[in-house]
């Protein structure tokens, strides 16, 4: 498929629950924390009428996907389009690990994972990058802030990123051709009720 001068290597616009269900894997929250809730619904301003909606009411959760069939070498740029509705809402100065979306590009195991973030923040700037470890050091994050509180409540913008890029420089090897993508909100250091939408995502050629 092709748009103008770039080439869609895969897409996904979130035209309906049970496609998401079949689609995507939903990962829970902590033991004794809420899930965050993502569902499909109707906006008129979303480019096919539909959006992914994500929500966290002091809650935490992501949901991932293995686009099929994608060759980073010819398609290495992740590009979606969302929006932050009600943002993660700070009580302290120090900002916590809450974000009200991020997009997520990785690989690895059960026992060994390695990704790379694109955060919508607050406080943090933008351009600004941190290396993080969960799980007692089995999963491994290069964060990159895109967005933050500059950023207008309920505008879309779209984003491209050279992902393939981003993971060489946060690892230093190319990431498997068989990837993981991820979409995940946090509100539960900063006890917020956060919504936030997905227009689409794609994996698209370089300009």
């Amino acid at each position: 498929m092709t748009t103008g001068a770039r080439d869609i290597a895969w897409r996904n616009d979130f035209m309906d629950n049970q496609t998401l269900d079949k689609e995507w894997k939903f990962e829970g929250a902590k033991f004794m924390v809420p899930k965050t809730v993502f569902k499909v619904d109707t906006d008129d301003t979303a480019v096919d009428g539909k959006v992914l909606l994500v929500e966290s009411n002091q809650a935490s959760g992501l949901m991932m996907a293995a686009p099929q069939n994608v060759d980073l070498s010819k398609a290495p740029v992740m590009r979606w389009r969302w929006r932050v509705l009600r943002p993660v809402v700070l009580t302290t100065e120090v900002e916590p690990d809450d974000q009200a979306i991020v997009m997520y590009f990785g690989d690895g195991t059960l026992f060994r994972q390695k990704s790379v973030a694109f955060r919508w923040e607050v406080n943090t700037e933008v351009g600004s990058s941190h290396l993080l470890k969960y799980g007692g050091g089995m999963m491994t994050v290069k964060s990159h802030c895109v967005r933050n509180k500059e950023s207008q409540v309920n505008e879309w913008y779209v984003e491209e990123i050279n992902v393939y890029q981003a993971y060489m420089e946060a690892y230093g090897q190319p990431p498997a051709n068989n990837f993981i993508i991820s979409v995940g909100a946090n509100s539960q250091y900063s006890k917020s009720s956060t919504c936030a939408q997905i227009d689409y995502i794609e994996f698209v050629s370089e300009k």
